[in-house]
């Protein structure tokens, strides 16, 4: 008797939390709206696009069920969730802040970095890479590598949806695959960009990238006949 009377506690419980999920729907205007599925060929309810999807915030005065219906629905995504490494470039000019001093491979711990360093026309290193790699199936996203970054080059993004159907070429990026703007990072981490931290950071690199320019202008000038 005592069993029977937990079930149908259970199922009461069920039940009350379905009612109340429909009735939320109804007021919101959703409840002839289909959840969840993604795409599909023939569809007779309308689904928002991508980019568009509504975010589900999930707190003690959530009512109703508690399944956030992916990809149509999505939960919030917080600044510091962190995935995967990317490579940050400067907006005005294009520079490309990593210098290729191999920091970052030596650091991780799973080893899935790997790059090349650029060189010049006569053959003298340029403080670039030219090849950079890393491999997200072997990356565990500890954030290592942007720690230890002297240059403040590398920043773990949050992209998760990086699934695909091939697994043994594109799931190794390249240079490009890792290039995002300074711009993209701001709009993505508002807080950490606006820290005092990252504020110092980039003085100090604004003041090497000009004694760079400044030392690159002085050598062309001397090897000028």
């Amino acid at each position: 008797m005592i069993a029977g009377m937990g079930v149908l506690r259970g199922l009461m419980i069920t039940m009350r939390r379905g009612l109340l999920t429909f009735h939320r729907d109804w007021r919101a205007g959703k409840a002839l709206h289909r959840r969840g599925g993604g795409a599909l060929l023939v569809d007779l309810f309308r689904t928002p696009s991508k980019g568009s999807e509504p975010t589900v915030v999930q707190d003690h005065l959530t009512d109703g069920l508690f399944t956030v219906e992916y990809p149509d629905e999505r939960l919030p995504l917080h600044e510091r969730f962190r995935v995967l490494p990317v490579l940050i470039y400067d907006d005005h000019d294009g520079h490309v802040r990593c210098t290729c001093c191999h920091i970052c491979a030596k650091v991780c711990p799973p080893q899935c970095i790997w790059m090349s360093q650029a060189k010049s026309p006569r053959g003298t290193v340029v403080p670039l890479p030219e090849d950079f790699y890393i491999d997200m199936d072997v990356c565990m996203n500890c954030g290592l590598c942007a720690e230890y970054c002297p240059f403040d080059a590398i920043k773990m993004d949050s992209n998760f949806e990086l699934a695909n159907y091939e697994r043994h070429q594109t799931h190794v990026f390249d240079l490009q695959d890792l290039l995002v703007s300074a711009e993209y990072y701001a709009k993505t981490h508002p807080e950490a960009w606006s820290s005092a931290e990252e504020t110092t950071k980039r003085q100090k690199l604004e003041k090497k990238k000009e004694h760079r320019l400044q030392k690159a202008i002085a050598a062309a000038e001397t090897s000028t006949p």
